[in-house]
């Protein structure tokens, strides 16, 4: 119980810093960012520094990246403790970097989740890792293109998830992924990877991914972009993040984001409802004041 309401503050805390803008200090852009036509005012973008945790050096630099970028931080290793705490010090989202079996057969390193675990010991292990991490209020898969296509493990994993009341990003390390199905059925909030942004380790690629990046989020009105902290993408999003808004982009937090959409569909249901009692009323008049009344009241105890 003291975590959930733990997380809920968090996610509490997270928010207001999203709203207040939170967007870092103006640094000219040296590597130029052209901006994409515009099908929608409230484009955002979200980003994810994968991976951290093992090199404190290039943890705390991408940590001082500008805005809510989130840090998904792997469990166990020598200076993950230490660097989720500075990001939530910094009012940055911290999430778990889970490592689940690959079809490469990688070395997953500690706390990995296999695919020969049982129900108990895959939770078991689940829960020993977000409680090495703190401040998690959320998970994503490192590597896991072998269990995220097992639907059961999933099921499993987002058993976890929605017990302690966290969001899931599918990393989609492969096509066949069921993690979002799973998640979906389970009731945990989920988003999914739209673009890698360095996995060649250069300023060229890093930008033509940014770039892909902003003309997705533009295109349908948001994006997620995972990285990695390596010196050259922490470089080029230095400069590259303080610009985003001149191009009418929103950087946001996963918690953020997710919100946001929780509270679109919680008015467009609301506004469907209001349609379908007006139909019956208009089809039986005089006889709806006392339901639109209960309605109406009951809209305003959800609100205080």
């Amino acid at each position: 119980m003291k975590r959930i309401e733990s997380s809920v503050r968090r996610c509490l805390r997270l928010f207001d810093l999203f709203i207040s803008g939170v967007l870092g200090s103006a640094i000219l852009l040296t590597v130029i960012v052209q901006p994409v036509a515009a099908d929608t005012e409230s484009s955002r973008l979200i980003i994810i520094v994968d991976d951290v945790g093992n090199n404190l050096e290039q943890g705390i630099a991408a940590i001082n990246l500008p805005g809510p970028v989130a840090y998904s931080v792997l469990p166990h290793t020598p200076h993950s403790v230490a660097l989720a705490e500075m990001a939530y010090g910094q009012g940055k989202e911290v999430m778990l970097h889970a490592p689940m079996a690959n079809t490469a057969h990688l070395k997953l390193g500690p706390g990995g989740l296999t695919d020969d675990m049982t129900h108990q010991q895959l939770k078991k292990m689940l829960r020993g890792n977000i409680e090495a991490v703190p401040y998690v209020a959320g998970v994503n898969n490192h590597m896991g293109s072998l269990l995220t296509q097992r639907r059961q493990k999933m099921d499993w994993v987002m058993e976890v998830l929605a017990e302690q009341g966290l969001f899931f990003l599918d990393s989609k390390t492969t096509t066949k992924t069921m993690a979002w199905k799973s998640a979906y059925s389970q009731g945990v909030p989920w988003l999914m990877r739209d673009v890698f942004l360095d996995h060649e380790q250069t300023t060229a690629f890093v930008d033509k991914q940014f770039r892909y990046g902003l003309k997705l989020a533009r295109e349908q009105g948001f994006a997620v972009l995972i990285c990695h902290p390596y010196p050259v993408t922490i470089e080029y999003l230095k400069h590259a993040l303080p610009k985003i808004g001149e191009l009418g982009i929103q950087l946001v937090s996963p918690s953020a984001f997710l919100f946001q959409q929780a509270e679109a569909r919680r008015l467009v249901e609301a506004q469907q409802a209001d349609r379908k009692l007006e139909s019956v009323c208009d089809q039986n008049e005089g006889r709806c004041q006392t339901a639109l009344a209960r309605q109406n009241g009951n809209a305003q105890l959800e609100s205080n």
